[in-house]
């Protein structure tokens, strides 16, 4: 008997386990990266908002080595493999456009697109659910990211009020619920995404309890 065919197929099982371990360094360089952009980004939290561009001139440089690490893990990947090995790194895709969807707002008081995570990660958000063809981000993955946002924005508003922005709460209540009436145009079949849907109303009812306080209190209208 020929046993080639065994020396074969272990030399494809070799191949397999190097690409493996190969992914896994690069995810782990990409969620240090993350890690990182988030320390960055968190710093907005305790800065008035005249002070946000000094956050923002942190995170800029942050989110581009975040780029560079995506690409890195791009070059692993061919679209035959893609969805074998994308599980090992989608919290991380997640985690970036949440960091994305959070400097965006911060910048200019809207949704990041996923043309601004294009430009800002390097890569498209596959916002048809097509055949790929090449490196991209989920749609769940971008919307994932999005639902984050809320989070930020009910602890940004409560942090607004203890640096003495009683006017912020307004601003981000307004956006937020602007926000979370798009999601609800949306008919989410993903499990994962549903819950973490329901989740964006205690959010909301968080921020409009700041709002109630200060009204409250006489320091809004």
């Amino acid at each position: 008997m020929d046993i080639q065919v065994f020396v074969d197929l272990q030399d494809t099982f070799d191949q397999e386990s190097s690409l493996f371990d190969a992914i896994k360094e690069a995810v782990r360089e990409l969620n240090k990266m993350c890690r990182i952009g988030a320390a960055k980004l968190s710093k907005a939290h305790s800065v008035a908002q005249s002070q946000t561009g000094e956050v923002l001139a942190d995170i800029r440089p942050q989110i581009n080595n975040i780029k560079q690490k995506f690409s890195a893990l791009a070059e692993l990947i061919k679209p035959v493999t893609f969805y074998k090995y994308h599980d090992m790194w989608t919290f991380a895709v997640q985690n970036a456009c949440a960091l994305v969807a959070f400097t965006i707002y911060l910048e200019h008081s809207r949704l990041a697109t996923p043309d601004d995570i294009h430009e800002l990660l390097g890569f498209n958000v596959n916002t048809a659910n097509s055949d790929i063809s090449e490196f991209v981000f989920t749609l769940e993955e971008y919307l994932h990211g999005t639902i984050s946002l809320f989070s930020e924005l009910s602890r940004l508003a409560v942090n607004a009020v203890i640096v003495g922005d009683v006017k912020r709460p307004q601003e981000i209540s307004a956006f937020a619920s602007e926000l979370y009436a798009g999601f609800q145009l949306l008919n989410l079949k993903n499990d994962a995404l549903r819950r973490r849907f329901d989740s964006i109303k205690y959010d909301i009812k968080k921020i409009e309890e700041v709002q109630y306080d200060l009204r409250v209190r006489g320091l809004i209208s």
